[in-house]
């Protein structure tokens, strides 16, 4: 299959325009006419995916942040950034990213989330815009919201969140005798959104890279925040896509990264 069909595929469920201005979703390495027989999918395109993905004769990366955001002068062997492109060009390896167009989208990664901790994702948390092209004309935006039937524990939330996405340890801000209602999930890096999920009336933020002066500011509004950490509410991209590829691409091997490392170590 053509690298071009199957950009051509996904961009139709998720489009790279949905993207912010500042991200770099899309194809960031490749030939779009080279054949695809094997795709590796993966949260992050480091040393160790593209060993993996070199071991295992991989034609395609597909990975949820971009390899290539900043500007890049040279490409050195000796560089990080530029090892991997030496290497991937090497191998003929193109790399084709799913980024802020996915978490934005419709069956996306914060509806994935959602799912996953056994909520039904309601409205668009914050919206962006409505696109007559794209999912009928529905308004579409980062984050989703949910209002559950009956008040809830926190902690309750918290060992869902825990068991279900296989988290260790999350850190929280707020009254852990706190019931909760109705809530809101920013996938990544979302701690910003606390004010706008206290004037929405939710009881509860769920995201990740909380800081210290976020945290302080949200005790004083009297929003709870669950910081999950920004791999923790991400490394689901892999199943994610996993799910939505396999289906739509015929004839096309794809596999999971079996190298997805959180950087962070709790001891």
């Amino acid at each position: 299959m053509k690298l071009s069909e199957i950009i051509e595929i996904i961009d139709s469920k998720y489009p790279e325009k949905l993207q912010y201005q500042w991200d770099n979703s899309g194809l960031n390495l490749g030939d779009k006419e080279s054949d695809i027989k094997k795709i590796l999918v993966t949260l992050e395109v480091n040393n160790e995916v593209v060993n993996e993905a070199i071991e295992k004769k991989v034609d395609l990366i597909i990975s949820h942040h971009p390899m290539l955001f900043s500007k890049i002068n040279r490409i050195e062997k000796s560089d990080i950034k530029g090892n991997l492109i030496y290497n991937l060009i090497k191998n003929n390896i193109s790399v084709y990213c799913m980024h802020t167009n996915y978490d934005i989208a419709f069956d996306g990664l914060n509806d994935y989330f959602m799912e996953k901790i056994g909520a039904e994702s309601g409205n668009v948390f914050d919206k962006i815009g409505s696109d007559d092209e794209y999912h009928g004309g529905s308004v579409y935006g980062l984050g989703r919201v949910a209002e559950l039937v009956d008040f809830v524990e926190v902690t309750e939330i918290i060992e869902i969140i825990k068991n279900n996405l296989s988290i260790e340890n999350l850190r929280y801000v707020g009254n852990l005798d706190q019931k909760i209602k109705k809530f809101a999930v920013v996938t990544g890096s979302g701690a910003e959104y606390f004010e706008k999920a206290k004037h929405e009336n939710l009881d509860l933020l769920i995201t990740g890279d909380v800081k210290y002066h976020n945290a302080m500011d949200a005790l004083e509004l009297g929003i709870s925040i669950i910081d999950c950490g920004h791999f923790g509410s991400e490394k689901i991209f892999s199943d994610s896509i996993f799910s939505f590829i396999s289906t739509v691409l015929n004839g096309v091997e794809i596999i999971k990264t079996e190298r997805l490392n959180n950087p962070f170590k709790s001891l």
